[in-house]
């Protein structure tokens, strides 16, 4: 009997490595890809992680996302909407459910989108929201932050929590090479598992892969990436490997339901503390489905007849203004200028508004975000392509064409000389001959973290109709 408590009691609880990923979309990799998974991180998971084929973020902006993950529940009720918004104390996370069980925790930030502000950084035994900022291009590549992890978790043999939060798709490709941002994120990600199997860090752990949003195959009419609801700006790809046997094939681990990063919060809740209990919104209820892995029953099946919320929240007001996207089943209710129905399963472009045949369903989702809203002090985003868009533009199109910098800044110069713009590129440069006041290298980093804020659509919530944007004390040998 001592022989076996003493043997219960040295086994080790398995550890839980979540990688979050910007614009990691559905349709970005297929498990049918003929890839090795030498290369490829993403075919290795096809063979042994479960696959969900219809995986949605619950909102465009990334901390609300990550929000989700970490707590369980939509935006709405954990009130993280912006990155300069802060989550709710009174919300349960992830990272301290870990720590009451006895866990380490870590979290490694890849942009400017996670701050410790958000109030993400509670109860995390390290929260690293800064190595960022050491880059020319403020985002982190994976393969550093993979590092970081792996010396931190062979610092100690107690199980862990550790979120890997990265951007590289975010960042853009430079331009420099053929490899696409995606193909080096995925070959990075090979070597990264690789490395994890040598440590024996990969059967008997939780590897989890989630994309924080979906990208726009092209662009829709008065949308932005961050106010487009539509499914292939908010469908997912996900894999959940749980620890498993060697010689499992995963081929066949499909889970065709819907199903929401508030879904994936709560089962990894469950996972780490089974008697969990989760409030319970009967409206938009959350599902549990730590069931597949955990050999156990369904407490309650809450997922084939549910409504699943998406939200987008208007950055360019302090104020939060919401846009909200409803799933049900094979149907997407959109809030628009005029409210939209779409069938997910004959329209796959959704082109085709149905909200004539579906009436009953829209006026359906109108009262219960209506309700939402009253319930939680949320305004209804009506303009959703934003009068700074074309500010937008122009700084975008500057971070993800590095080699055409030189020309983008040429044309914005002749903008600003002929009055074009009020607010022009904020890292412009007149002549070398102009009467510098400022220090010039000072106000160019200035510069460059104004520019990065709008080409992420005012991530940090720094614009101001008012505010004077560097330009004039700026010359190109400091571009």
């Amino acid at each position: 009997g001592l022989l076996s408590l003493s043997g219960c009691q040295s086994e080790r609880k398995p550890s839980v490595l979540i990688i979050a990923i910007d614009r990691l979309s559905f349709n970005s990799f297929s498990c049918s890809d003929d890839k090795a998974s030498t290369n490829s991180g993403l075919s290795m998971l096809c063979h042994e992680a479960l696959r969900f084929t219809h995986a949605y973020t619950t909102s465009t902006q990334s901390a609300a996302a990550i929000g989700s993950l970490l707590t369980g529940l939509y935006p709405y009720q954990h009130h993280l909407h912006r990155s300069f918004d802060r989550i709710d104390y009174r919300a349960t996370q992830l990272q301290s459910l870990a720590n009451d069980e006895g866990y380490r925790t870590a979290f490694w930030s890849g942009s400017p989108a996670i701050l410790k502000k958000t109030g993400l950084s509670k109860d995390f035994d390290i929260f690293d929201d800064s190595t960022f900022l050491e880059k020319r291009t403020y985002f982190s590549n994976l393969k550093m932050q993979g590092i970081a992890f792996s010396n931190w978790s062979q610092e100690s043999k107690t199980p862990y929590l550790a979120v890997i939060h990265n951007s590289e798709l975010e960042s853009l490709n430079e331009g420099e090479t053929e490899i696409s941002s995606f193909e080096k994120m995925d070959e990075t990600l090979a070597a990264f598992f690789n490395e994890l199997k040598a440590e024996n860090q990969w059967d008997n752990n939780y590897i989890v892969v989630a994309g924080l949003q979906g990208q726009s195959i092209y662009n829709r009419l008065k949308e932005t990436p961050f106010s487009n609801l539509h499914s292939e700006n908010t469908n997912i790809l996900l894999f959940i490997k749980p620890p498993r046997q060697k010689g499992d094939e995963g081929v066949s681990w499909k889970v065709d339901n819907t199903l929401s990063l508030a879904d994936v919060g709560l089962s990894l809740m469950k996972t780490i503390k089974s008697d969990f209990l989760n409030p319970i919104d009967l409206q938009y209820p959350v599902w549990d489905f730590s069931y597949l892995w955990r050999k156990l029953e369904p407490e309650l099946d809450l997922n084939s007849n549910r409504r699943i919320p998406i939200e987008a929240s208007n950055t360019w007001q302090a104020e939060i203004e919401n846009r909200f996207a409803v799933l049900y089943k094979n149907f997407i209710y959109l809030e628009d200028e005029q409210d939209e129905v779409y069938n997910l399963l004959t329209d796959g472009l959704e082109t085709i508004d149905l909200s004539q045949e579906q009436n009953e369903f829209l006026i359906e989702n109108q009262k219960g975000l209506a309700l939402i809203r009253q319930q939680n002090r949320l305004q209804k985003w009506h303009n959703y392509e934003p009068i700074e868009y074309s500010w937008v533009l122009s700084n975008r199109e500057y971070w993800s064409k590095p080699n055409n910098r030189e020309v983008i800044l040429e044309t914005e110069i002749e903008r600003l000389k002929n009055g074009e713009r009020r607010q022009p590129l904020s890292i412009l440069a007149e002549s070398k001959s102009a009467n510098l006041v400022l220090d010039k290298e000072s106000a160019y980093v200035d510069a460059r973290r104004q520019s990065l804020n709008l080409a992420l659509e005012n991530i940090w919530g720094l614009w101001s109709a008012s505010r004077t944007w560097a330009h004039s004390a700026i010359i190109k040998e400091y571009q």
